[in-house]
């Protein structure tokens, strides 16, 4: 039960944009961060601290937005 519930606030923490780019990643074939950081030509800690908002990078982000064909991350808007 106690589990359950550290779940349930683990989840209520996620960013629905982290989720939402962690399912594009899924689709694009691209499973790990790491792969992802190599796409980019970062380290791997890099894309994790972007994640985690530790580290902001417009232009980061817009190469990771155009990796995984979305519309900007930071966006709202998302396109049908």
């Amino acid at each position: 039960m106690e589990r359950y519930w550290l779940g349930a606030i683990f989840l209520s923490t996620l960013s629905m944009h982290w989720v939402k780019i962690k399912i594009r990643m899924l689709e694009k074939g691209i499973y790990t961060q790491k792969a992802l950081a190599q796409k980019l030509g970062v380290n791997p800690s890099t894309v994790t601290r972007i994640f985690k908002g530790q580290r902001k990078s417009k232009r980061l982000e817009k190469e990771i937005a155009q990796i995984l064909g979305i519309p900007g991350i930071g966006n709202e808007r998302e396109e049908e």
